[in-house]
C-alpha cells in the first residue's frame, strides 16, 4: 500500500518536471507576439514575412520530420529521445537570439531548429503522460500539463513587452526565451534522473519490449484522422491566430504593445483555469465527442466578433479561452484510447505533422490577408479563422458519429475506456 501510494505521488510530480520543457518551448513562441511591431521596424519586414518566424517553426514539420521523430521515439525510447528533442530546443532558441535584429534568415533557421525539437518534445510528453495514467486520471493529467503549457504563453505575453521596456531593445525579451528554455530543458533532466531511480521493478516506466510494425500504424481507423483534421483546422484557427492578435488589438482597439499582450493572454488564462477541470470531467463522465463539438462551436462566433463586430475583446477573448480548453482536454487523451501504446509516438508524430501544415502555411496567410486590406485591416483574416473553427465543428460531429457507429469509448469514463 505504501508503495503504491508513492507511486501516486510520484506521478505528479513526473507530471510537473516533464510538463516544464513545454513551458519553456511555449515561452519561446510566443515571446514575439507583444513585440510584433518592433521587430517589423527594426529589420524592415512586412506582416507576411513576420509570420514566416511562426511559419518556418513548422517548416521542418511540413517534411514529415515529426513523424520522423515519433517514429524514433517507439523505437528508442524515452530517454534518449528526450535528449535530442531537448537540446534541439535549446539550440534553435539560442541561434534565434543571436541572430535577432542582425539577420532574419538566420532567425528563420534558428526558428526551424527550434520547431522541430518542440514539437518533437511534445511528442515526448504526451507519451510520457499516457504511459503513467492511462487508465487512471489521464484527461485531467493531460489538463494540467496544457495548463504549465499555456502558463508559458501567458509569461511570454505579459513579460516580453516589459522586459523590451526596461531593458530598451526588443533582443533581450529574446534573450528571456533562450534562458527560460535552457531551465526548462535542466527540469526534463530532473526527470530522468527520478525516472531512473523508480525504474527497477515498475512496470510503468519500462520502455516497449514488442517490435515495432509500421504497417499497423497505417491501419489507424477514420476516428484517428478525424482527430487529426479537427486537430489541424482548430490549432490553426489559435496559434496563426495569436501570432497576430497584439498587433489587431493595438491598431483596432488603439492599445499599447503591452496592454495588447494582455488582452490576448485572456485566451490562454481561461485555459489555465478550465482545462484541467475539462480533463476532469472526462475522466469521470466520459463524454470526449461532445465537448469536442462544444468547444468547436465556440470558436466560430469568438472569430467573427473580432472581425465584424464592435464588441470588446475581452469577449471573444475568453471565449476563445474556453474553447481552447474544451476541445484539448478532450483530444488528447483520446488518442490513447484509440491507439496503442507502443505506437503513441508515432500516432502523435502524424497529428503534430498534419497540424503542422496549418501552423506553418495559416500565420503567412493572416499576414498576407492584413497586407492585401492596406496592412491595417484584420476582417478578412478574421473571416479566415472563423472558417476553420467551423471546419473543426465538422469533423467534431464525424467523429462524433463514428464512435456512436463502432463504439469505440470515447464517451467512456476514462477508467472504462482504457481496458
Amino acid at each position: 500500500m505504501q508503495e503504491r501510494q508513492e507511486r501516486g505521488w510520484l506521478r505528479w510530480i513526473i507530471l510537473g518536471l516533464i510538463s516544464l520543457i513545454l513551458f519553456g518551448s511555449y515561452y519561446v513562441y510566443d515571446v514575439f507576439s507583444p513585440i510584433n511591431e518592433f521587430i517589423q521596424n527594426s529589420m524592415g519586414i512586412d506582416n507576411s514575412r513576420y509570420g514566416l518566424l511562426a511559419t518556418f517553426y513548422s517548416l521542418p514539420n511540413l517534411l514529415f520530420l515529426v513523424v520522423v521523430a515519433g517514429v524514433i521515439l517507439d523505437r528508442i525510447g524515452i530517454r534518449k529521445a528526450g535528449i535530442v528533442f531537448g537540446l534541439l530546443c535549446v539550440v534553435g532558441s539560442l541561434i534565434t537570439t543571436l541572430a535577432a535584429g542582425r539577420s532574419f534568415l538566420w532567425m528563420l533557421i534558428g526558428r526551424m531548429v527550434f520547431g522541430f525539437g518542440s514539437e518533437a518534445a511534445i511528442l515526448v510528453v504526451n507519451k510520457v503522460i499516457a504511459r503513467w495514467f492511462r487508465g487512471r486520471e489521464l484527461g485531467f493529467a493531460f489538463g494540467l500539463n496544457i495548463l504549465i503549457c499555456r502558463l508559458g504563453t501567458v509569461a511570454a505575453l505579459n513579460s516580453s513587452a516589459q522586459i523590451m521596456n526596461y531593458f530598451g531593445s526588443w533582443r533581450w525579451s529574446v534573450w528571456a526565451g533562450t534562458i527560460v528554455m535552457f531551465l526548462s530543458f535542466l527540469s526534463f533532466l530532473v526527470y530522468l534522473g527520478v525516472e531512473k531511480k523508480t525504474a527497477t521493478g515498475s512496470s510503468e516506466v519500462q520502455e516497449e519490449e514488442e517490435k515495432f510494425n509500421i504497417r499497423e500504424v497505417l491501419e489507424f481507423g477514420p476516428a484517428f484522422w478525424f482527430i487529426s483534421i479537427l486537430c489541424v483546422t482548430f490549432y490553426s484557427a489559435m496559434f496563426p491566430f495569436l501570432v497576430h492578435a497584439p498587433r489587431l488589438l493595438q491598431l483596432e482597439f488603439d492599445m499599447s504593445a503591452a496592454r495588447g499582450g494582455f488582452y490576448t493572454s485572456l485566451a490562454t488564462w481561461a485555459t489555465i483555469f478550465c482545462t484541467p477541470l475539462f480533463g476532469l470531467l472526462v475522466d469521470k463522465k466520459g463524454w470526449r465527442g461532445m465537448v469536442m463539438i462544444l468547444g468547436s462551436l465556440l470558436l466560430f462566433p469568438a472569430h467573427l466578433m473580432l472581425g465584424l463586430t464592435g464588441i470588446h475583446p475581452s469577449v471573444p477573448f475568453i471565449l476563445m479561452g474556453i474553447s481552447f480548453s474544451l476541445v484539448p482536454a478532450a483530444l488528447w487523451p483520446a488518442v490513447p484510447i484509440l491507439i496503442r501504446e507502443r505506437y503513441l509516438g508515432t500516432a502523435y508524430g502524424l497529428i503534430g505533422w498534419i497540424q503542422n501544415i496549418g501552423l506553418a502555411l495559416f500565420p503567412w496567410i493572416g499576414g498576407k490577408l492584413v497586407d492585401a486590406a492596406g496592412g491595417n485591416d484584420y476582417t478578412y483574416m478574421q473571416i479566415m479563422f472563423a472558417s476553420l473553427g467551423f471546419v473543426g465543428l465538422l469533423f467534431s460531429l464525424l467523429l462524433k458519429a463514428v464512435d456512436k457507429r463502432r463504439q469505440l469509448g470515447l464517451e467512456l469514463p476514462s477508467s472504462e475506456a482504457h481496458t
